[in-house]
Parts: C-alpha cells; sequence; structure tokens
C-alpha cells in the first residue's frame, strides 16, 4: 500500500520538476495510525532546513495534519513514513508505504564512506543534504552479496551504514563511533538508551577498529526499522589506511 500527501503552505503550487536531491529528508513508523516520535522528526527536519539557509517555522505546525492524514488513510496494522521537505517551496512531501523488515543478521559489506574526509561537513549530520550516497552505496553492497555497506573512514574506523548508525556490542560496554560526519540517529538518541539499559551494557563514544569490529558484536539502528543485529561480510576495503597497515604486518 502507497499513499501520498503534501502538506505546507506551498503545497497547492508545488512543481512537479522540482529537484529530489540534498533535501532534508526523515522516515519513521506509524503504528495504527499513530506516528511513533513524530515531534522529534519534524525537529530534525526543521534544523536541516535552517542548515540550508530556508527557515521553515511552519513545520512544526504540520504534526495535527500528518496525524489526521494518517489515521484516515492507515487507521491500522504498521507502515513507514517518509517525509521530504521542500524548504524553498513552503512543502513537505509525505510517502507512506509498507514498513521494512530488516534482515536478522544484516550482512555489512565493508566500503570507504563516499564522503571520505566528510567528518568536518557540517551538512554531514542532516539526512539527506550529502547527496544521494546511501543509495549508491547500498546497491554496490547488495552486488557485493551483502545487505548493506559498513562505511569505513580512510584511517580504517567504523563510521555508519548506508541506512543505519552502527555500535559495537563490547562485553558489558556498548560502542558508538564518534559523530562527527555521519548522519545524527534519531534511534540513537531515542531508543538506544533503554536498549542498553535493558542489557546491561554502558554506552561511550570512541573510534571502533574494523579489527575491534571483527571482535565484538556489531548492532545497526534506525528509527523505521529500530535495533536490529549485523555481521561483516567481506574483508577491508583496499587502499585502506587499516588495510595497508595490515598489508606491512603480514
Amino acid at each position: 500500500m502507497i499513499s501520498e500527501q503534501r502538506f505546507g503552505p506551498g503545497a497547492e503550487g508545488h512543481r512537479p520538476d522540482l529537484a529530489q536531491d540534498r533535501l532534508p529528508r526523515t522516515a519513521l513508523v506509524v503504528q495504527l495510525g499513530q506516528p511513533r516520535q513524530l515531534e522529534a522528526h519534524l525537529l530534525r527536519l526543521q534544523a536541516s532546513a535552517a542548515m540550508l539557509g530556508h527557515p521553515a517555522s511552519w513545520v512544526a505546525g504540520l504534526q495535527r495534519e500528518l496525524c489526521l492524514w494518517l489515521q484516515t488513510t492507515w487507521p491500522g496494522g504498521n507502515a513507514a513514513l517518509r517525509l521530504v521537505l521542500q524548504p524553498a517551496q513552503g512543502f513537505c512531501f509525505a510517502r507512506l508505504e509498507d514498513l521494512p523488515v530488516p534482515p536478522s543478521p544484516c550482512h555489512l559489506v565493508p566500503m570507504p564512506h563516499p564522503l571520505k574526509e566528510g567528518r568536518s561537513d557540517p551538512a554531514a549530520p542532516h539526512k539527506g543534504l550529502s547527496g544521494s550516497w546511501p543509495a549508491t552505496a547500498m546497491r554496490e553492497a547488495q552486488r557485493l552479496g551483502g545487505d548493506d555497506a559498513l562505511l569505513l573512514w580512510p584511517d580504517g574506523t567504523l563510521a555508519e551504514t548506508a541506512i543505519a548508525a552502527v555500535g559495537l556490542e563490547r562485553g558489558d560496554r556498548f560502542l558508538l563511533p564518534p559523530p562527527e560526519g555521519r548522519v545524527a540517529s534519531l534511534a540513537e538518541r531515542l531508543d538506544l538508551p533503554a536498549w542498553a539499559v535493558a542489557r546491561r551494557l554502558r554506552i561511550s563514544t570512541a573510534p571502533i577498529s574494523f579489527e575491534e569490529a571483527m571482535e565484538g558484536r556489531l548492532w545497526c539502528m534506525n528509527a523505521l526499522r529500530g535495533i536490529w543485529p549485523a555481521t561483516l561480510r567481506g574483508s577491508l576495503p583496499p587502499g585502506s589506511a587499516s588495510a595497508r597497515k595490515r598489508g606491512r604486518l603480514l
């Protein structure tokens, strides 16, 4: 089931040929017609619009309209709600579709992060503003026999996957990569703390090497799919710092 609608002051005057790349976007779960953590997702869109230089205070007022639309369109069951903001034109595109189920475990193919040294890019934490690289990375990972891409910085440390934040469970600790350069994860901020407490894990942030990832238990997380287990498929990408270092040691 797919349903689409546009909301906002410019919804009636939209042009069908508007660019869809480098726009604020987010995705969330709808349960029994109720969008989960909608306010946080709308704030995410607002922050990204401000980053683009197009403040969109009107986005906060979409909560009631979206809820009414969802209750009418999809009153029962679960669904995925994807929102793409056109801040310059003053409207938000909403798409309601089937809720994806992550593979368990999710097979991650290591590859270089497309942004390379993008850790200093102020737009990187904003979902959608760095371009369409997630879809490209996902297609390449699937071509190589995996489910998703485990993206590494040039120094060989973990960044994120094409669609999710990533963390490493080791003993009683749950390690997260530093936030610089990766998409800010709502699941990491809103869902992970309770999940970790239930498993008696202490959350900490530090660079995670590929070698550490091979020795611990990997997890992926995003607001649409929750938190799910992952395993590595493949070796270090050629040319990475860790691969060169390993080659010198062999």
